[in-house]
């Protein structure tokens, strides 16, 4: 932790990075570092790769997304982001800064940049910035600790996944007494979507396929039904849900077309290693979460790539 606290210390312009297809963890951490070195006096912007999903936009305030220009940084910080190609377009950025500082809690992490701290028992990167504001006497303000409850909150599905551990409370509980709204960042993230995204849910629920006498279940969403329902393929970010909260399933997978690519999001009940699985594809993650990009012509072949590489789980 000591060089990238002396690192950011002695930063002055800053570029912070959340990984491509950012979630509540990427972003919340995002905000609250700007918040923390725009404080210390430093110049700081958050660059995304693409717009923010609906359930977040509760929170965008000012982010940058990329198209190719950037004011040169002597500093990117990139958060919650397990490998470089996971930056996307914005390699530029760090390419041209002068150093490029990695904070994540993902166990596949590859340690890239001149500074890396990884932290893979911390449920959320929004934790390990708790303990490095504290190490660096950086006083934790109301919006910091609305940022830091927003990522923490959003990587433990309210707190209700395994990842929690009584650190996880500890820091949240401390967060609460700066009198945030906590059941509100709760509900945006969780309990707040639009009717044609609980139409479009209705109908692929009706379609999850089962494998290894129903050990495996896997969701999909092509280009289709998004444009049937008018759904912002960025707003399935908890697609995985749906064949994971079904009775039996020790490993769901929710595969969906966003920009020109198609991503696999993978979640477990039981004891499958899923980072094992991820990187297969070249992706990454954490034991009970994980996800990849598939180089598949379809939803359809993605999803026969994904069934056979859980053969050597489940068979």
């Amino acid at each position: 932790m000591n060089k990238v606290t002396e690192l950011i210390k002695n930063a002055k312009t800053v570029a912070i990075l959340p990984h491509e297809n950012a979630d509540g963890d990427a972003i919340g951490s995002c905000l609250a570092m700007r918040e923390a070195l725009r404080d210390m006096g430093k110049k700081a912007e958050i660059y995304a790769e693409e717009t923010l999903e609906t359930a977040l936009q509760f929170i965008d305030d000012g982010i940058i997304i990329y198209s190719d220009q950037a004011a040169r940084c002597d500093t990117c910080i990139v958060l919650d982001c397990g490998a470089e190609k996971r930056i996307g377009k914005r390699a530029a950025i760090a390419e041209s800064a002068d150093y490029v500082i990695n904070i994540d809690h993902h166990r596949t992490n590859t340690h890239f940049g001149d500074a890396a701290y990884v932290e893979p028992e911390a449920s959320a990167t929004g934790e390990i910035l708790f303990k490095i504001f504290k190490n660096m006497n950086i006083e934790i303000t109301k919006n910091i600790a609305k940022y830091l409850y927003t990522a923490i909150c959003s990587d433990t599905g309210c707190f209700a996944y395994s990842n929690v551990s009584p650190e996880t409370f500890r820091i949240a509980a401390e967060l609460v007494a700066y009198d945030i709204d906590h059941a509100e960042i709760a509900r945006q993230l969780f309990n707040c979507v639009e009717l044609s995204l609980e139409l479009l849910k209705a109908e692929l629920t009706s379609s999850i396929r089962s494998y290894y006498g129903g050990k495996l279940r896997v969701v999909t969403a092509d280009k289709s039904i998004t444009e049937k329902y008018d759904v912002d393929p960025h707003d399935l970010g908890d697609l995985v849900d749906l064949p994971r909260r079904i009775r039996g399933t020790e490993a769901a997978v929710a595969i969906k077309y966003a920009d020109g690519k198609i991503r696999a999001s993978i979640r477990s009940n039981g004891a499958v290693d899923l980072a094992l699985i991820a990187l297969k594809f070249g992706g990454g993650g954490h034991t009970k979460a994980a996800g990849c990009t598939i180089n598949a012509p379809s939803v359809d072949e993605a999803e026969k790539l994904i069934v056979e590489a859980f053969g050597a789980v489940f068979e």
